[in-house]
């Protein structure tokens, strides 16, 4: 008979309990079979924010969020209004309270989603729209963001073009076409195993989430909604660079990749001569390009590598674009020749120790000494950035003298066409 009285005030309390675990913290929910699975906008692209941490906090940008726990074929989803943590075990995942209570463990894969109006979820005190889809590989994290493809825009454009005004918008329309068709054309392009299509840094685009976007470049993007560049109706590799110098150059030129119809060597005729880096110079002592021969011929070799004393530097040949087709050191232990690209990475810059040389085009100016040694060299060159496809600073010359921004890409990316794919 107690126990009849107590009964209805206990099955209360506990879903007074419950209702306040569910709105207020993490409320755990059995599998429903008719429950729809988490998505995203289409069209989505999946980009790899970080695979190298052991634990991340997650936060809503306002409102709740859902947290679903993938365990083989079974799922529980928490929603929450404060921040959980998510820690790698292993090949598995364990999901804690912000404060660290765990609540779950032994989890395959984790999505979580944002709930409400405010479609934002934060990271380590960075936001993103999208989903987050979390999985272990040997105890690291690999935490990837499902986002709606003009999204991700809007947090890549800022990015790689930089401060642009309103009177070179054209420019930025330009930036976005060519990224969009990038990230459309380079889908699946590490494999299905990898689980993303892009990687968030200058492997294949800059990508900052929330916090980079800028409300003028949002209207630009949106301009452009669904726009890629083709070739004969494939989207094409859309690369492109900061400075070109003048000139572009042809694809196979610059590195060992099959040519392309459409890029090839163009002159804007100096549209980018707005750019600080139109023209530079970098200085290097006999001593320091001595070192960094070794430094770089060492790495890539596997073995301690010493050149000697540098005798002479020449450049046998150029690209149709007037970049280096190949450079020669001539040393007292031997002679190295640097095809292409490649010199950039052995010389560097002398004001960032990890940069490279801001382009491959340049022209050499050797002092020596009343013995004949080389004392200094001086890199005279022209542009940032490997030369092909778009030059950003180009178009934003072309912008600010009213070009719009489908001529800036047909001019880049020769014999092409834009095409609207949603």
């Amino acid at each position: 008979m107690i126990f009849e009285r107590i009964k209805p005030w206990l099955v209360r309390i506990s879903l007074f309990v419950f209702m306040i675990i569910l709105v207020w913290g993490c409320g755990r929910v059995p599998r429903v079979d008719e429950s729809p699975m988490p998505f995203s906008r289409l069209p989505f692209v999946r980009i790899l924010l970080d695979d190298a941490s052991r634990q991340h906090r997650f936060i809503s940008g306002g409102g709740q969020m859902a947290i679903d726990c993938y365990k083989g074929d079974d799922r529980y989803s928490y929603y929450s209004r404060q921040s959980v943590i998510v820690k790698s075990e292993g090949r598995k995942l364990a999901l804690f309270t912000g404060s660290g209570t765990t609540l779950d463990y032994d989890i395959d894969r984790i999505v979580i989603s944002p709930r409400g109006k405010n479609q934002v979820l934060g990271y380590d005190k960075k936001q993103y729209r999208g989903l987050f889809e979390l999985t272990s590989i040997s105890g690291q994290i690999k935490l990837v963001n499902i986002v709606y493809m003009e999204d991700y825009l809007l947090g890549v454009v800022p990015l790689e073009i930089g401060p642009t005004p309103d009177s070179m918008v054209e420019s930025v329309k330009a930036q976005a076409v060519a990224a969009r068709t990038y990230a459309m054309s380079h889908l699946d392009q590490y494999g299905v195993e990898a689980g993303y299509d892009l990687k968030a840094d200058i492997i294949d685009q800059v990508y900052g989430g929330l916090s980079v976007e800028i409300k003028k470049f949002r209207n630009a993007i949106m301009a452009t909604k669904g726009q890629v560049a083709v070739y004969n109706d494939e989207m094409i590799d859309a690369y492109y660079h900061s400075t070109c110098g003048g000139t572009t150059d042809d694809i196979e030129d610059v590195w060992d990749k099959d040519p392309r119809p459409y890029l090839k060597m163009i002159s804007d005729g100096d549209a980018c001569g707005i750019s600080k880096y139109h023209s530079w110079e970098e200085s290097f002592t006999a001593d320091q390009l001595v070192l960094r021969l070794e430094q770089y011929l060492s790495r890539e070799r596997g073995n301690d590598i010493r050149v000697g004393r540098l005798i002479d530097i020449r450049i046998p040949n150029r690209t149709p674009g007037g970049r280096t087709a190949a450079v020669t050191f001539e040393t007292t232990n031997g002679r190295y020749t640097f095809n292409k690209e490649k010199v950039r990475w052995v010389i560097g810059r002398t004001d960032n120790s990890e940069g490279i040389l801001r382009s491959a085009n340049f022209t050499l100016d050797i002092r020596k000494n009343n013995q004949g040694e080389i004392e200094k060299v001086v890199f005279r060159g022209r542009g940032y950035g490997h030369g092909v496809g778009m030059c950003q600073m180009g178009a934003k010359g072309l912008a600010a003298e009213g070009i719009t921004y489908d001529s800036i890409l047909s001019l880049y990316y020769q014999g092409t066409e834009i095409k609207s794919l949603y």
